[in-house]
């Protein structure tokens, strides 16, 4: 309990003490140091995945690399509490309630406690403009606290579910195929290839916008403090953006607010708020031809699970058990990136404002028809090969 309150309390200050500072760096700061702080610390919310809300306007647009902050922490937290259950237990977290019964206790005792302090936070937070729902705040926290326990006995056992919970590790490879099993790192490997390529695609024209964006930063003016907090804040949402990106990629494209769209064939935008990084999307109207070609890249990325699919069984078997394991690599790539475009997405204020990312599960509809293709060009050269000799 104490690890959890206190990996909460020191992600929160890492993310609330900054807001602080820029408030006492600012020249042009007409609000009270407690205000500013409050703001922090409903930011550290947000990045639990806790919406916001402000009058009439929501924000529940959660940028991954803030998030990574409190994951971090609380993973750093939990290990070192696992560590000394380890030496304190030389039975290997076995007790007489059973196999995993003290990683099970932990659990529950990190993530309650880690919630109480988001709880604490949004009632501390309430009368200010920018707040959070008490139950929000619970379940947000609740579920990073969950994540970091899930994540942290994985780094310290290494993936081995049957030092923890040797019952429910008999029921997975009882119950889940083996060509399932098979399937899972060809898969990730496939999801992380295809959000790779929307980071690439993003650098690349925010690199080639470079200039107009410049124009856009010279507009606002501003002090450098607060120039520097802007252009902290988007690039905390890269990865956000690079997921629209690979959207793009696969066709569904994404959307900026109600009414906008940027597809492969067109750029319909309406009025934009005043981020300097919006200058990298593409003027309104029609865009270029033959921009469908990067369909190709999903479709690559396909292939190498494919590739991968086929080395993970052995070398002389069928074309059929090489095509099963191959196609439920795909599925597991479409789902891992179909949750996370809708991680991705969310509002940012209100009217136009309160839609903003990629369509989720036309995304992933599309990424897995084009990994199967490339997937499918992988199981027939192997076979081939396979046959020739």
């Amino acid at each position: 309990m104490v690890a959890g309150g206190s990996a909460a309390v020191v992600s929160m200050l890492t993310i609330a003490l900054p807001a602080l500072l820029v408030w006492v760096a600012s020249a042009e700061s007409t609000v009270e140091w407690t205000r500013a702080l409050s703001v922090g610390s409903n930011i550290w919310l947000l990045a639990n995945g806790v919406p916001l809300g402000s009058g009439q306007a929501t924000i529940s647009l959660m940028p991954w690399l803030l998030t990574a902050i409190p994951l971090g922490v609380a993973i750093i937290a939990v290990r070192r509490v696992l560590v000394q259950l380890d030496d304190e237990k030389p039975r290997r977290f076995e007790t007489r309630g059973g196999p995993g019964r003290d990683v099970a206790n932990m659990a529950v005792a990190f993530v309650a406690s880690y919630a109480a302090v988001g709880l604490l936070v949004a009632l501390a937070t309430s009368g200010h403009p920018l707040h959070a729902s008490a139950l929000g705040s619970v379940l947000g926290t609740a579920v990073i606290g969950a994540m970091a326990v899930l994540a942290a006995v994985a780094l310290e056992l290494r993936g081995d579910i049957g030092s923890v919970a040797p019952g429910l590790s008999r029921v997975l490879k009882a119950r889940l195929p083996v060509n399932l099993r098979r399937a899972i790192r060809p898969g990730l490997v496939g999801a992380f290839a295809v959000f790779g390529a929307g980071l690439v695609l993003t650098l690349g024209v925010i690199v080639a916008h470079r200039d107009r964006i410049g124009q856009l930063y010279d507009t606002l003016g501003g002090d450098p403090v607060g120039i520097s907090v802007l252009t902290l804040g988007q690039l905390l949402a890269l990865p956000n953006v690079a997921l629209w990106a690979a959207s793009w990629m696969a066709g569904p494209g994404f959307v900026f607010g109600q009414g906008t769209s940027i597809t492969w064939s067109h750029s319909h935008l309406g009025l934009l708020p005043l981020i300097p990084g919006l200058g990298a999307l593409p003027d309104p109207g029609t865009l270029p031809a033959g921009l469908w070609l990067v369909v190709l890249v999903p479709v690559a990325a396909g292939v190498l699970v494919g590739w991968r699919a086929v080395r993970s069984v052995a070398r002389l078997s069928s074309w059929q058990v090489k095509a099963r394991v191959a196609a439920a690599a795909c599925v597991v790539a479409a789902l891992t990136l179909t949750l996370a475009s809708a991680l991705a997405g969310g509002s940012l204020g209100a009217a136009r404002l309160s839609v903003v990312g990629a369509p989720s599960l036309v995304f992933g509809a599309a990424v897995f028809g084009e990994l199967l293709l490339g997937a499918a060009v992988a199981v027939l050269v192997s076979h081939l090969r396979a046959a020739r000799r």
